[in-house]
């Protein structure tokens, strides 16, 4: 580990907005949501009370492309359920996020003037198994093949880059922060292959994040792996083997190597009723809530549903963002 800092890692340090939220494009969920529109986007950026706008809620935005057409997957994680993305796929993936009037368009048009909303981009990502990915720049690419992974990174960062470039009307509103590995564990396999991309990212002019799952490969070293921002996944859940000890031990390794942290506000199988509150109660009482840099996720969910479905813990959530939530207990709390 070269970054010899210590306690969390903080917004500040990289002058990026705090509480960055990921946003799934093509997910296989009850949020399927390829395209975000304005109505979709409102619940995120802005607190409403009474259903109608009454403050900011988060600033910053991931988008992360999974799937752009039926059974071709970006996502890894998905490998198996359907068919490696190819080229095209990578392609669609940067046409939806310019596409007019949802994504980056709707984020901009809710952005009130003067505003300013940070946006990141995840990397699709190059499955060894994908042999056939097509033509890039005139030449077949076989991701087997290391030298041709990271043709195809740098291919899609340079037209991502050239067409966030063009699309000057987003520059007043939305401010492009950097891009994002899609894995959340680093093999051996895979090394050399990200500190070639984050050193294309810098040399890009922008910076590299990883969220990571807590105790998974490469997490130790991630500043050795050229990334300038991570944050830990405690993979808790609540309906799970794992308790909520992993979500301290989460925050001490964080602490001691100087990361940020996630919370994870889900619905379904994996998830209880009370999860959110472990994690926001234990940031106030393990120093996350004030003095770290905090990625969201809501799997299976969007705020509209938190909104309208469980009103409390859309109120905790926006206090904990103006770090003022105070410790809330449930019933059969323990700690």
């Amino acid at each position: 580990m070269s970054n010899t800092s210590t306690g969390y890692l903080t917004a500040e340090e990289l002058s990026i907005q705090n509480h960055i939220c990921v946003l799934p494009c093509g997910d296989l969920s009850e949020v399927d949501t390829i395209d975000w529109s304005k109505e979709d986007l409102e619940h995120y950026q802005y607190y409403f009370v009474d259903g109608k706008p009454v403050d900011k809620m988060f600033r910053a935005f991931i988008f992360n492309p999974i799937q752009m057409r039926k059974d071709y997957f970006i996502h890894v994680m998905h490998t198996g359920i359907g068919k490696p993305a190819r080229n095209n796929d990578w392609q669609m993936a940067i046409d939806h996020l310019f596409k007019e009037n949802v994504n980056f368009s709707a984020l901009a048009q809710n952005t009130k003037k003067g505003d300013t909303t940070d946006i990141w981009v995840t990397i699709p990502y190059p499955n060894p198994l994908q042999e056939n990915f097509g033509k890039v720049l005139g030449n077949k690419l076989d991701f087997s093949n290391e030298t041709d992974q990271i043709k195809a990174i740098q291919w899609w960062i340079d037209s991502f880059i050239m067409r966030w470039e063009k699309e000057t009307h987003l520059h007043d509103t939305l401010s492009f922060k950097g891009f994002v590995w899609q894995r959340s564990s680093i093999n051996e396999g895979d090394e050399n292959l990200v500190k070639e991309t984050n050193d294309y990212i810098h040399n890009r002019g922008f910076l590299s994040l990883w969220l990571f799952n807590y105790g998974s490969s490469g997490c130790l070293a991630w500043s050795d792996f050229k990334f300038d921002a991570a944050c830990a996944n405690p993979n808790y859940y609540g309906n799970t083997n794992i308790d909520i000890s992993w979500i301290k031990n989460s925050t001490a390794f964080a602490s001691h190597y100087h990361t940020g942290m996630q919370i994870i506000y889900g619905k379904g199988k994996l998830f209880n009723d009370t999860h959110i509150y472990d994690y926001l109660n234990l940031g106030v009482s393990h120093g996350y809530m004030n003095n770290s840099l905090v990625v969201f996720q809501f799997p299976n969910q969007t705020m509209k549903m938190i909104y309208d479905n469980d009103r409390i813990a859309y109120v905790h959530i926006y206090s904990f963002l103006k770090k003022i939530y105070q410790h809330y207990s449930y019933p059969g709390i323990s700690y």
